[in-house]
């Protein structure tokens, strides 16, 4: 058995390393990200007034490429909320399409969000869906393919250096 291993290339266990790094790095995202998508549709919802609320003109353009212009709105919104006690703050930004959108926002001056009971400092606008799940999952396995198949070519490529 330790002949088989001393017989591997450092590079070999580098990439190796490398490729399990990443991958405890993506379970956990991906352990992340299925939790939040599994539990937050039961988050309690809170809606709030904010204490201000900024509009701004957000215009942007391709150098070079005017036709890629795309003006729009950011309703920024800074906020109190208070859960068990205890007070939180935060900002969100909300985009939309014209002045009168912002406006009417700006008017409402009101956020709603789900918050997360076992850590309230977490909050969604809105549940997220299984695309950052399947899209995690699917980074996951295009890098294991690319990794291991690297991984094979660069034995192969010691392999035949050795000769």
């Amino acid at each position: 058995m330790n002949a088989v291993f001393g017989e591997v290339h450092p590079l070999f266990w580098l990439i190796a390393a490398i490729l399990i790094a990443v991958d405890v790095s993506l379970l956990r995202r991906l352990s992340a990200r299925w939790q939040q998508y599994t539990q937050s549709g039961r988050w309690p919802r809170l809606s709030v007034q904010a204490d201000t609320v900024q509009l701004l003109r957000v215009v942007h353009e391709r150098e070079g490429s005017p036709s890629s212009r795309q003006d729009y709105y950011e309703a920024v919104f800074d906020y109190r909320y208070q859960v068990a006690g205890r007070d939180y703050r935060k900002q969100t930004v909300q985009r939309v399409a014209t002045r009168d959108q912002a406006d009417a926002l700006k008017a409402a001056a009101r956020i709603s969000f789900h918050y997360n009971p076992a850590d309230p400092a977490q909050t969604l606008d809105v549940p997220p869906g299984p695309a950052a799940v399947i899209a995690t999952l699917l980074g996951l396995l295009i890098f294991n393919s690319a990794m291991l198949g690297l991984l094979v070519n660069v034995q192969d490529f010691l392999a035949i250096g050795s000769d």
